[in-house]
């Protein structure tokens, strides 16, 4: 699993040589089980790769860590169902590895002066740790979900009072019994609700799932503090004595990628509408990079179809939409840069703003495919007002 921190360190690190390495592996279904295609795939990378850092005197540095991927590769053998990150730079001694979930555009191999984020930021998005609880009258099961993965932490059953074979004098026995077992049910449910308090006081979960039949969530919502109705992310229907760790994670996806989506909506929504008002948004990679320079940024929304070059300063890091040999901010060498979302991506990262991908959004698109939420306008304060 890869750390927002991990991330940060990845998106600080430079190589002046020009010998930093990304390896992306997207598995694929192969068609036989000696997953040929995908070792044959890593090859011709790397032989690529090869003939691209030797055009660029680069050959001694990155030749090392290419190799290292094809002895990797040869293992990888679909690697579980996962997805696999590699970062290194041989002449700094740096090699970072990391399995992450299959949401990757494709297999990749790319060496630069930097490391190549982009991809990364669709698993960025989509790492909320999430909180399962299962239950019925007498069973509640609790599961952590985090980027793919489901365990189970608390399995406890609560044995409810069964209605015995007579419903005694005139009915008297029978309606004890079942306000007996209404009574049972009712402090089962506070007590799981409780102990999710308590958990989600302890910073253990981001959002809450509920799993239960139809007929009891109404016996449930009322014992859920108000601050695990601000995490409940939904729920689903399941018996939790058989829900399986397969449907706990194909219905926490489900939710998630719903509540993304209407977030990532909203958002754009948002930052198109004050754009237009000339309020907290920016679009278009011109009012972007300007923002991002004065530290305006809340969140940057990046389309899936973004590209553009230009270059990015070797001494001070600014980026440009021109490539110019010198930086129009110090005056130091600059270097090009094919694709400017890396830089942009790296610089964001460093700088603690939240990076989120726009997927098939056509107004966004028609915006330059890249916006940004802020959190000041740097243009609208007074003191700079008054120094204009």
């Amino acid at each position: 699993m890869i750390t927002r921190e991990a991330i940060r360190e990845l998106a600080e690190y430079e190589s002046l040589q020009g010998c930093a390495l990304t390896f992306y592996y997207q598995p694929d279904t192969p068609q036989n089980q000696s997953h040929r295609e995908e070792a044959i795939l890593v090859k011709d990378l790397v032989r690529e790769a090869l003939r691209e850092v030797e055009k660029e005197g680069k050959n001694a540095c990155a030749r090392s860590d290419l190799d290292r991927i094809l002895e990797v590769a040869e293992r990888l053998h679909g690697n579980g169902g996962k997805a696999k990150a590699i970062f290194a730079d041989s002449a700094q001694g740096f090699w970072r590895e990391f399995d992450i979930p299959a949401w990757l555009p494709g297999t990749s191999l790319v060496v630069n002066r930097r490391f190549h984020l982009k991809p990364l930021a669709g698993v960025i998005d989509a790492s909320p740790r999430v909180c399962v609880c299962a239950m019925d009258r007498s069973k509640a099961r609790i599961f952590n979900y985090k980027l793919g993965e489901v365990n189970e932490v608390v399995d406890f059953f609560k044995e409810i009072p069964r209605r015995g074979r007579s419903d005694g004098w005139a009915g008297f026995d029978a309606g004890h019994l079942e306000r007996k077992v209404l009574n049972e049910a009712m402090q089962h449910f506070k007590m799981v609700a409780d102990i999710l308090l308590e958990m989600h006081e302890r910073g253990g979960f981001d959002n809450l799932v509920i799993a239960c039949r139809d007929d009891v969530w109404s016996e449930i919502e009322p014992h859920l503090h108000v601050y695990l109705k601000d995490k409940l992310l939904g729920r689903f229907r399941a018996d939790p004595a058989v829900v399986s760790d397969e449907t706990i994670r194909e219905e926490v996806e489900r939710l998630l990628d719903e509540s993304e989506l209407k977030r990532r909506q909203n958002l754009v929504r948002e930052v198109l509408g004050q754009a237009q008002r000339n309020g907290l948004g920016a679009v278009g990679l011109r009012r972007v990079l300007r923002s991002l320079e004065t530290g305006e940024i809340q969140t940057l929304l990046l389309g899936e179809r973004f590209k553009a070059s230009g270059s990015e300063c070797r001494n001070c890091g600014h980026i440009d939409l021109r490539q110019s040999s010198d930086c129009a901010v110090c005056g130091q060498p600059t270097s090009h840069v094919e694709d400017l979302a890396d830089p942009i991506i790296g610089r964001a990262l460093r700088s603690g703003i939240e990076v989120l991908y726009i997927n098939e959004d056509e107004e966004f698109e028609r915006a330059g495919h890249i916006g940004a939420l802020l959190r000041f306008r740097a243009d609208q304060n007074t003191a700079m007002k008054l120094a204009s």
